[in-house]
């Protein structure tokens, strides 16, 4: 694999109202945990706050209750909604009380005075240099033990029943592409089908474009310096001038401001559409619908003009230790046991995607789909998902919004971009990054 970026300073962990809640079995919005909510006599009690979205992942359920059932220290996975995660996390951690694991972002946090420092811990011994880029800080250290779960790509997942009635070859530039589209549209199916009610899916169409910006060189380094606007960047405005003559075209599906995620795959997987663009979650989730889905989804990267590709890669997710926790060698055992060969995995075989570790492989079983995603990663360039390398948060209520608007042909391409550019500099200047 190409390695064509290199990690400065982490933007997050897995998307997470955008990634991990396609994975979730489902959990409430208040507090939940999947274990005893009071230690085993004279045991040590650790609490593990997780979004929502991650609460309901079976392979992450079992593993605490094998956990618990082993040692004399019980995990209680605290749930909270997604949206409202980073926020109460923060607090919580300001507080001092109440927390010992959580997930998110560097880059909010106080990362040396809420963290504790893991850089002398062995699991970078297990992992390839491109997952450990993605949970090294900006000051060279380490605050994170590796999440189990498999990292993910982005891009187009096609129906290839679909696309052999069709007589269509997998494209591999924009044109060939909008070409597919019409006769997907021809042969009676929706071409593209966009799920614009669950606006995180939406922007799943962001995490496979932007790291197409980096064809050119170190793009995210100059909008990381705000020398450099987003509408600026000649492969982002190719690609949403495409998206907006396709909707203008007909090529999306007629319920794409109401469609679901859940909807998209069904669709996908009926042969009603041609293809969805998704993360590498989905694979798995395909397959639950229809086993036959294992054979008959496949893969490609969005393509580009003049038929270059680059792909993005989640990375690990990083799972930190609170500085004020007051069991960090329980929490430390806790998540060595996590990140261990055995448990990762089971992650990997519940849900195969992008192995962080080098004893961790991906099943004999697994999917074509995800076989085609690691080619496309073993034949092409990569770059850590942009989102991981931004320093500035992405605003993504706004760019919902403006998703939602160019869907529905009621923003131009360039006003979109003209929005993207405008709220990350208002969310750069929000977050005091120099430059901004």
């Amino acid at each position: 694999m190409k390695q064509t970026s290199k990690m400065t300073a982490i933007a997050g962990t897995c998307v997470l109202a955008l990634g991990l809640a396609a994975c979730s079995g489902g959990a409430g919005d208040t507090a939940s945990s999947a274990a005893a909510e009071a230690p085993a006599a004279d045991g040590t009690a650790i609490t593990y706050v997780v979004p929502t979205s991650w609460a309901g992942v079976p392979a992450l359920k079992t593993a605490v209750e094998e956990f618990n059932a082993a040692n004399d220290i019980t995990v209680t996975l605290q749930a909270v909604p997604d949206e409202n995660y980073n926020s109460v996390v923060g607090s919580r951690l300001a507080g001092g009380t109440d927390i010992d694991i959580f997930a998110g972002s560097y880059t909010l946090f106080d990362v040396p005075n809420v963290m504790v420092d893991l850089s002398g811990e062995d699991f970078t011994s297990r992992m390839p240099k491109a997952s450990i880029d993605s949970i090294t800080f900006s000051d060279g250290k380490i605050y994170s033990y590796p999440s189990p779960t498999p990292g993910a790509s982005f891009g187009v997942f096609y129906n290839k029943k679909v696309f052999e009635a069709a007589k269509i070859t997998t494209p591999t530039t924009l044109d060939e592409l909008t070409a597919a589209m019409k006769s997907l549209k021809d042969s009676g199916v929706a071409p593209l089908y966009l799920a614009g009610k669950d606006g995180w899916t939406l922007l799943q169409h962001r995490n496979a474009t932007n790291p197409l910006m980096n064809l050119s060189g170190d793009t995210i380094g100059k909008l990381n310096s705000n020398s450099i606007r987003w509408d600026a960047i000649p492969e982002l405005k190719d690609q949403y001038t495409a998206l907006a003559q396709w909707a203008e075209n007909g090529y999306l599906n007629d319920n794409v401001l109401t469609a679901t995620y859940e909807e998209s795959l069904q669709n996908l997987v009926d042969g009603k559409a041609g293809m969805i663009i998704n993360g590498t979650w989905v694979i798995g989730a395909l397959a639950d619908l229809n086993e036959s889905a294992k054979d008959t989804i496949g893969f490609f990267p969005l393509p580009t003009k003049d038929g270059k590709t680059m792909l993005g890669v989640s990375g690990a997710d990083g799972l930190h230790i609170a500085k004020s926790s007051a069991n960090i060698d329980a929490a430390k055992k806790f998540l060595a046991f996590l990140s261990s060969k055995e448990i990762a995995q089971k992650f990997m075989d519940g849900a195969p995607g992008i192995s962080n570790f080098t004893d961790v492989t991906v099943p004999d079983s697994t999917p074509v789909a995800m076989k085609e995603v690691s080619e496309a990663i073993a034949n092409g360039e990569t770059t850590l998902a942009i989102d991981k390398v931004s320093l500035v948060p992405a605003p993504e209520t706004d760019l919902i919004a403006a998703y939602q608007q160019l869907v529905a042909g009621k923003m131009s391409a360039d006003e979109f971009l003209t929005a993207e550019a405008e709220g990350m500099i208002a969310s750069g200047k929000a977050a005091g990054i120099e430059g901004f």
